[in-house]
C-alpha cells in the first residue's frame, strides 16, 4: 500500500493535501515542520512520496529537509508545494535546479491548492508525465 508524508506548517494546505490523498485511498502522515518531517522519515523511510512546503521554521527548511532525504538515498517521489511556484519564472527555473539540488520530481503551486485543487507540475525528472499516479 502506498503511503505519503506531508510536511507543512499551514493547516489549510496540509488538510487539502490530505483530503486529496484520502480521495485516492492513499494514507498520509503529517509533520508540522521540517524537523518533525525528518523524524517521521527516519522512523519510516519507506514512504512512497514526500510532499513538503519550503518555508516553515526558516525560509528554506523544507528544501534542506528534502535535500537530506534525497542524499540519504531515498528512492520514492519527492514533491514540493510552494507559494513561490506561483511567481512568474520561478517554476521553469525550479524544474531544473531542484532536480539537481534535492531530486525533485513534482511541484504543486499553492494558489490552486488553497482552493483544494492539486495541480501536478513535472520537473525535468518527470517531463511528459501528467501525474505521479
Amino acid at each position: 500500500m502506498k503511503r505519503v508524508l506531508i510536511v507543512d506548517d499551514n493547516d489549510r494546505y496540509a488538510n487539502n493535501l490530505k483530503s486529496y490523498f484520502d480521495s485516492l485511498n492513499i494514507p498520509s502522515d503529517r509533520a508540522v515542520d521540517a524537523k518533525e518531517g525528518l523524524i517521521l522519515f527516519t522512523k519510516n523511510p519507506n514512504y512512497d512520496m514526500i510532499v513538503s512546503d519550503v518555508t516553515m521554521e526558516t525560509q528554506t527548511s523544507g528544501l534542506w529537509m528534502m535535500r537530506k532525504i534525497y542524499k540519504s538515498g531515498y528512492k520514492g517521489t519527492l514533491v514540493i508545494a510552494s507559494t513561490g511556484f506561483d511567481v512568474i519564472g520561478v517554476m521553469p527555473f525550479s524544474s531544473y535546479f531542484l532536480t539537481w539540488f534535492c531530486g525533485l520530481h513534482w511541484m504543486i503551486p499553492k494558489v490552486p491548492l488553497k482552493q483544494g485543487a492539486v495541480e501536478w507540475v513535472p520537473t525535468a525528472l518527470t517531463k511528459g508525465k501528467i501525474s505521479p499516479f
